[in-house]
């Protein structure tokens, strides 16, 4: 049996619904159920969309408005204005592609010509004020309930960190013994896949949220920014798991190359926490090992020419991994002071 979870917006949406019908009601309103429309659909996931949500109801109420107060003094209530003015209603939504808001002016429109004051420059206006009924409770109840989004974003930047380093795992096993199942490998992978996309959004979103809200820290592009270089690094393990699943047999330079990929990945989880790392001891170990390479003895047989050839081209991957990690911004999952993360930030610019 489905389980159906009720979640923040919704409840939003439903405070917002009520305090805009009450305050419709209270004053008397005619179609309250305006306010009511406007106010669902101006609850958005953030305030920034509420607010562009709320422009384009009252912009479709208003143009619906103006085209049936024209058509009422035209054509009254014959049949031809009805048409005509739902005609010129979608039309005009759809060079200003409003598609989603044709529905909404076309009704606006159509109502004004039957209202039944005879006046429908009136009823034109209170249509108007209805809706700002709706729009404001929405963008109100949204503004004091702001998500912040901060909270999903680093557990799901965690989750992918740890994914990642999840991934360097099976490949330095694949390396140590060829011809692992690689069941669990695809698995996380397609996993991190998903997560890396549901942060970009998360990122997107926080974005949107920090734009109306100056004292608050915005480290919206650096969350974005990491989850960008997630992406592609997740691309090169895939990379790098094919060419350990190519290795035959087991040779003896596979140890030697795990252990540099270990701790590559233990790099990757201090730089994330902000913790310090010895970069140069790291360099200066890749190019020993790159040496140690070109002065091995040449393989006696085919599988360890194969074996060894892919640790070479693994090898390579794992410094373009470590070169492509160092660009990922500092001390994102940092729980250090304001004073310290402003600083990171500003070195991840430069």
């Amino acid at each position: 049996m489905n389980r159906f979870l009720i979640g923040g917006r919704v409840l939003k949406t439903v405070l917002a619904v009520t305090i805009a019908m009450f305050i419709a009601q209270y004053f008397e309103m005619e179609r309250t159920t305006l306010a009511a429309i406007v106010a669902l659909l101006t609850v958005q996931r953030t305030f920034y969309h509420s607010i562009l949500q709320s422009m384009a109801k009252l912009g479709s109420v208003l143009l619906g408005g103006v085209l049936g107060t024209a058509f009422s003094y035209f054509f009254g209530l014959s049949p031809i204005g009805y048409g005509l003015v739902t005609l010129l209603a979608i039309y005009i939504c759809l060079q200003l592609r409003w598609q989603d808001h044709i529905v909404l002016t076309t009704i606006t429109a159509v109502t004004v010509i039957f209202s039944s004051d005879g006046v429908p420059i009136t009823f034109s206006l209170l249509q108007i004020l209805t809706a700002m009924v709706g729009a404001i409770s929405g963008l109100t109840v949204n503004f004091l309930f702001t998500p912040n989004h901060t909270k999903e974003v680093r557990q799901t930047l965690d989750e992918v960190e740890s994914g990642l380093r999840r991934a360097i795992d099976f490949i330095m096993l694949e390396m140590l013994k060829p011809g692992c199942d690689d069941t669990e490998f695809k698995a996380e992978i397609k996993k991190l896949d998903a997560s890396i996309d549901e942060g970009l959004t998360l990122a997107k979103l926080l974005q949107e949220e920090q734009r109306f809200i100056v004292n608050r820290e915005t480290n919206a592009d650096r969350y974005r920014h990491t989850f960008q270089i997630a992406n592609s690094q997740l691309k090169r393990l895939e990379e790098m798991h094919i060419l350990a699943r190519q290795i035959p047999i087991r040779v003896p330079q596979a140890s030697p190359l795990v252990r540099l990929f270990r701790i590559v990945q233990r790099m990757q989880y201090r730089r994330v926490t902000g913790r310090k790392n010895h970069n140069q001891m790291v360099e200066q170990l890749m190019e020993k090992m790159g040496k140690s390479f070109e002065l091995m003895d040449l393989p006696k047989t085919r599988e360890e020419f194969i074996s060894r050839a892919s640790l070479f081209h693994l090898f390579q991957e794992i410094k373009r991994y470590y070169k492509r990690m160092q660009k990922m911004p500092p001390a994102v999952l940092s729980k250090k002071g304001q004073a310290q993360k402003d600083k990171l930030a500003a070195e991840s610019l430069n």
